[in-house]
């Protein structure tokens, strides 16, 4: 089928990056008519297929944290014997899908690039686990790091994700917030998040075809397993959108403007903004959901991913400790 895309509006390399996911799922049935562990299966498959150059790190680890229900397991992503900060990842995938391994090589970048030890989380998914069991297991991991992690303690704590995983970040950093946890977060890094349920602003008009890699159908969808009580989804802490929001730690968003949630994260940033917090917004044009993930075939993406790094080793050195 030909595209109907407006000349020029997508990035050369971007519009690549969306054929060729296209391709590796050319075959697969729509994701909401597959039982949830089929539709995970495919949805990774496809991701193996991205080229991947990822840097080499000291060590790459799975372990698990702690002792609950469901087990949360965490991948540990070392750059070396003197890292100078932690960042907790949290990866998308519509609160349904996607894993460690999805985002294992973006994870290494942030390790490599900032010389941080990253922590993934494989948090638990809907539709088996729904809301709030995923951000619980995200705060308590949050509060009790130090705990698990030792070796760690001490270093500057930011939390990061993208989609869903920002969405998770957000909410995990306002309810810590709330609950007086002291758990010492100097940043949150947030990329192309999900921050409102109403699923009606005009970027979802504007891109709400397959050529953006995430459609309003989808959306709906993704809400519908995650909080299938739908006067649930307006919940501050399911849509932050809709939350009290001063008081957070620094934020430095990632938005891309070819995407269905464009204007809910320009809403957000200005919400944050609003209520005083320090926030860094940056806006790619001709970039579609997920672009983060063409890091490899993409100069968009390498050159957003290179200013986050940036933003998160900037942080951190505000932070060191004076002699």
């Amino acid at each position: 089928m030909t595209s109907a895309l407006p000349p020029g509006l997508l990035d050369p390399e971007i519009a690549a990056f969306r054929r060729h996911m296209a391709q590796a799922g050319r075959d697969f049935p729509p994701f909401e008519t597959l039982p949830p562990e089929t539709a995970r299966s495919l949805a990774a498959q496809a991701r193996a297929t991205l080229p991947a150059r990822a840097p080499a790190l000291a060590d790459v680890s799975d372990i698990v944290l702690g002792e609950t229900t469901p087990p949360l397991r965490a991948r540990i992503f070392s750059p070396g014997p003197s890292p100078d900060g932690v960042l907790v990842y949290l990866h998308g995938g519509g609160w349904t899908m996607f894993g460690l391994d999805t985002h294992d090589r973006l994870m290494r970048e942030y390790a490599a690039g900032a010389n941080m030890a990253v922590v993934g989380l494989d948090y638990a998914l809907a539709p088996e686990y729904v809301f709030p069991v995923a951000l619980e297991q995200i705060m308590d991991c949050l509060r009790a790091l130090p705990v698990h992690l030792p070796a760690l303690a001490g270093l500057p704590l930011f939390i990061g994700g993208d989609s869903a995983g920002a969405n998770l970040s957000l909410a995990a950093a306002i309810g810590l917030r709330d609950a007086g946890s002291a758990t010492g977060l100097h940043g949150l890094l947030l990329s192309y998040g999900v921050y409102d349920s109403a699923c009606d602003t005009p970027s979802y008009a504007r891109f709400a075809g397959p050529d953006f890699m995430l459609t309003r159908d989808e959306m709906l969808f993704f809400w519908q397993r995650y909080i299938p009580d739908a006067d649930r989804r307006a919940l501050p802490l399911a849509s932050p959108l809709r939350a009290e929001v001063a008081g957070l730690p620094p934020v430095f968003m990632t938005i891309a403007e070819c995407d269905v949630l464009a204007d809910e994260n320009h809403a957000m940033a200005e919400r944050l903004r609003a209520a005083g917090n320090a926030i860094i917004a940056r806006s790619y044009p001709g970039a579609t959901h997920s672009f983060l993930e063409a890091l490899d075939m993409s100069a968009v993406a390498a050159r957003a991913v290179a200013e986050q790094i940036a933003w998160l080793r900037a942080n951190i050195a505000e932070h060191e400790p004076t002699t």
